[in-house]
């Protein structure tokens, strides 16, 4: 009787969804087939339970085929959960006519399922029902008896069909209302006054400038050290070149706007700047070059996106993990390989903006301990980078961080404090040593240090025997105290390396004159 076999079939459903936490994935129209799953910790159960009749045993072997077929094209797993158990139920009056129990225990040439069965269910074949429990691992027996009059059974199997549908459509509900917590206005706002700032970088002399960048706010350690720390923020609205802008303001309209439905405003918006300074202080500790940008943010806004998805792995990867950690794990290696991506602030954002997510919560979470703790953890978090930072010399001392702030110092005039820096920038020193020694020279000859002057433009040349502006300012101060044999040597090889200079000319005709 078909419609007891419906009854049945519901019955099934609901046990599945009630009891087990299967969710529907698809139902024909008609109801006649049903369509679930749950995934576990290391796979994934898609359950299939069907009143399709089959005389044949190649018919039903093909519609196993088929389905799984299908389900494998269209599922989205979590990632490195890639293994999937097919269940095929069939509720039938016969079994088909040829012998199928090959297909209980299916062989399957995909990589993708790892195990498929098939199930035969009639009403004197109730072990079937025990071999399917067993398979699935299933915790909760399933037990009922069929009414025996029709209108009972018809009823009953009515009530069970409507209960089904109210569960899915209360499940469907429950993603909506996840995603419309908060209307992302400040997802623009941001949008806007990055753009603003992009276009008056731009007029005041160039998103690409670097001492437009750092008049501006840009992340730069040096002033930071010296107290600038509010550079931290400012970064964060300033990019440099359009690309950079237009990918990360591409990122924050879809990511930003996400995030803020799913959090609501004000959390949204602290945890765009808790990530951001997150992202700032890792770049500090990390990174010696001057850097800008809304990134450190928007990986903060990611790692959001990872503590919904731990609180809410149902919907997250119904939805959209697999999207979510692909891009993280792609920007990630990304950044590994190319030199000029701040990796640093990229990673120390996204755990930024994880823990951040914790102290705000989701809504409606009421854990103030847990949020206690996050907090807790954010301020050892931050604290440690910016420790870490502090005493990194690698990255404080790098010569090509202390090469400009020495040029801004020289302009300053402030020789004490250059000779200083170089003295502390050498031992780190790798491919610029040349350079800082000249710069240490050029400060020792403007505070009358004239023999440290000559020894350390010796030193320049003899790692850089080629450096022409070292070679001449070495000639002028033997010239200046009179040891002439010197200062000709000195400015032969001037002329060696540039014999159509009229500076060093003139100089070796002086020189000539002199001792003459």
């Amino acid at each position: 009787m078909f419609i007891r076999n419906q009854f049945v079939q519901n019955k099934l459903v609901l046990h599945l969804m009630e009891k087990e936490e299967y969710e529907l994935l698809t139902t024909s129209s008609n109801q006649e087939e049903y369509l679930l799953w749950k995934r576990n910790k290391r796979k994934t159960d898609i359950v299939r339970v069907s009143l399709k009749q089959y005389d044949w045993k190649k018919e039903l072997e093909v519609s196993v085929q088929q389905v799984e077929k299908k389900v494998i094209q269209n599922i989205k797993l979590p990632l490195f959960q890639q293994n999937i158990s097919f269940h095929h139920i069939f509720i039938a009056e016969y079994q088909p006519v040829d012998s199928w129990s090959d297909l209980k225990k299916r062989d399957v040439s995909t990589n993708k399922i790892d195990t498929s069965f098939v199930y035969m269910w009639s009403q004197h074949q109730d072990e079937e029902f025990a071999r399917f429990f067993q398979k699935a691992q299933l915790t909760h027996a399933l037990t009922f008896s069929i009414p025996d009059n029709l209108l009972e059974l018809e009823y009953q199997t009515e009530l069970l069909k409507h209960r089904i549908q109210q569960i899915h459509k209360t499940a469907e509900k429950e993603i909506l209302a996840v995603f419309n917590r908060g209307k992302p206005f400040l997802s623009y706002i941001l949008i806007a006054i990055n753009i603003m700032m992009f276009l008056l970088l731009e007029y005041r002399g160039g998103s690409t400038n670097l001492d437009t960048l750092i008049q501006y706010g840009a992340k730069y350690n040096v002033g930071m050290i010296e107290g600038e720390w509010w550079r931290i923020i400012t970064s964060m609205f300033l990019h440099i070149g359009i690309l950079h802008l237009a990918l990360n303001m591409l990122a924050l309209y879809f990511i930003g706007t996400l995030v803020e439905r799913i959090y609501g405003n004000i959390r949204f918006i602290i945890i765009y700047f808790f990530a951001g300074i997150a992202g700032g202080m890792a770049s500090f500790a990390l990174n010696p070059s001057i850097a800008a940008g809304a990134s450190g943010a928007l990986f903060g806004l990611f790692g959001a996106l990872l503590f919904f998805g731990i609180k809410n792995p149902r919907i997250f990867f119904k939805t959209m993990g697999m999207n979510v950690i692909f891009i993280i794990i792609l920007n990630i290696i990304f950044g590994v390989f190319v030199p000029q991506v701040d990796n640093g602030a990229h990673i120390g954002g996204l755990i930024g903006g994880f823990i951040a997510s914790g102290i705000v919560m989701l809504p409606k979470s009421k854990v103030f301990m847990q949020q206690l703790i996050a907090i807790v953890i954010y301020v050892f978090y931050i604290f440690g980078l910016l420790a870490y930072g502090l005493t990194n010399d690698e990255v404080q001392y790098n010569e090509t961080l202390q090469l400009q702030r020495i040029q801004q110092l020289l302009e300053a005039e402030q020789y004490n404090e250059v000779t200083k820096i170089v003295t502390e920038t050498l031992p780190y020193a790798e491919q610029l040593e040349a350079e800082l020694l000249f710069y240490k020279s050029f400060a020792n000859i403007h505070l009358e240090s004239f023999d440290q002057a000559k020894s350390d433009l010796k030193k320049v040349l003899d790692l850089k025997s080629d450096f022409e502006e070292a070679w001449y300012n070495l000639a002028l101060l033997y010239q200046q105290e009179d040891e002439y044999d010197k200062a000709m040597d000195a400015t032969e090889q001037l002329l060696d390396l540039d014999s159509e200079n009229s500076s060093y000319q003139a100089l070796y005709q002086e020189l000539q004159r002199a001792e003459n």
